[in-house]
C-alpha cells in the first residue's frame, strides 16, 4: 500500500476507535425510491414503474442525511429501486459528502 493509502486508512481506524457503536450506526442504508425500470429475478426490492408519492421529499431527505451526520455515522448508501430515478440523488450525494458522509450508490 502507498503512502497515502497508508495514511488514509490509519486515519479511518483512529476515527473508528473513537465512535461508540452502541449509540452511532458505522453505516446507514436508505432506500430512496422503488422506482426502477427493470424487473430483475435475483434483486430483493419491490421495484415499481414510478416514484410512490410517500418518498421523502428533497427536504425530507437533506434533513435525513443530516440526522445521520450528526449521529455519526460514518457511511451512506443510497438504493432503491434505482436511485437514479429521483431527479434530486446528486443534490443528496453532494449533500451527504460536504458533510464528511462516504456517499455510495
Amino acid at each position: 500500500m502507498n503512502r497515502n493509502g497508508h495514511d488514509a486508512r490509519s486515519a479511518m481506524m483512529k476515527k473508528l476507535r473513537d465512535i461508540d457503536f452502541s449509540v452511532s450506526p458505522f453505516i446507514v442504508i436508505w432506500e430512496i425510491t422503488q422506482a426502477c425500470d427493470l424487473a430483475c429475478r435475483h434483486c430483493r426490492a419491490e421495484a415499481i414503474d414510478w416514484r410512490d408519492p410517500r418518498e421523502l421529499t428533497t427536504e425530507e431527505g437533506l434533513d435525513l442525511i443530516d440526522q445521520v451526520h450528526s449521529m455519526g455515522a460514518q457511511i451512506m448508501v443510497l438504493t432503491g429501486g434505482d436511485p437514479a430515478k429521483r431527479g434530486d440523488i446528486f443534490d443528496l450525494i453532494r449533500h451527504g459528502s460536504e458533510l464528511g458522509l462516504r456517499m455510495a450508490t
